[in-house]
């Protein structure tokens, strides 16, 4: 049904646009690649987005976008209700409903919209290190953000793990000695712990993890659109070399 009614927009339009497409993306801010909380799509929307406007534009495709909680985004992908959904990296788990760009058996990075570095944050005085291996001592409960990827990471490295749905959240539990510590993309997480003029938490200085984030595209979009997600990604790969610099000067100042 939703390519027959592409279609036939296409034809009631008179095809000014080579196809268009549904795009779901997490209600919660991840500055600077998502601006703003809640369903509205602000004006400057930030880097993931302008990055896939511009690179859908490349290829005469139009994107509307749909802003829901992060576990609703991932089931609108598995049921077919959206095309594709923003800034996800992959995961055993999604890759059974969701098409990645992929090289040799592997995420292909060169397609990737942006990536991201999680770091571990504990409270100010907390023993707790980690050297890139391991934990010292033993951690208690981590926390993370529901439905990001890392905590599956987490929880197969066999750490408790407890989920809150916002960085705020998660930070007055890390305050509060709730969770042990906090595993969070550092952008986002930094962003909120000046913004709201925290002095009690500090940041471990060598990363968890660093992952590639993608546009993947929904089994059942993929397979009505042959060949789509490929010219899109590619188009993304374009688009981030020559436009990323530029974004990222325009986001550096944007709360």
């Amino acid at each position: 049904m939703r390519l027959v009614r592409s279609i036939l927009l296409l034809v009631c339009c008179g095809g000014a646009w080579a196809c268009n497409l549904t795009v779901a993306y997490s209600d919660t801010a991840a500055p600077p690649y998502l601006v703003g909380d809640g369903a509205t799509v602000p004006d400057q929307p930030g880097i993931a987005v302008e990055l896939v406007n511009l690179a859908a534009a490349a290829i005469q495709c139009k994107v509307s976008w749909e802003r829901l909680p992060g576990r609703r985004v991932l089931r609108a992908v598995e049921y077919g209700e959206v095309d594709a959904m923003l800034m996800f990296s992959y995961s055993e788990e999604r890759a059974a409903y969701a098409v990645y760009p992929m090289l040799d058996g592997k995420p292909d990075s060169r397609l990737r919209l942006a990536a991201l570095q999680y770091h571990v944050y504990t409270v100010t005085g907390s023993p707790l290190t980690w050297d890139g291996k391991q934990f010292a001592p033993p951690p208690g409960v981590l926390g993370v953000n529901s439905g990001y990827s890392v905590g599956v990471d987490l929880r197969k490295a066999g750490f408790t793990v407890e989920e809150a749905r916002t960085t705020e959240q998660n930070l007055q539990k890390l305050r509060l000695k709730r969770i042990a510590a906090y595993v969070m993309q550092d952008a986002p997480a930094d962003l909120a712990i000046e913004t709201q003029g925290i002095q009690d938490v500090r940041k471990l200085p060598i990363p968890y993890s660093s992952k590639d984030y993608f546009l993947p595209f929904s089994k059942i979009s993929y397979v009505q659109t042959p060949g789509l997600a490929e010219r899109l990604w590619e188009s993304i790969a374009k688009v981030r070399r020559t436009h990323i610099k530029a974004l990222l000067h325009k986001y550096s100042d944007t709360p």
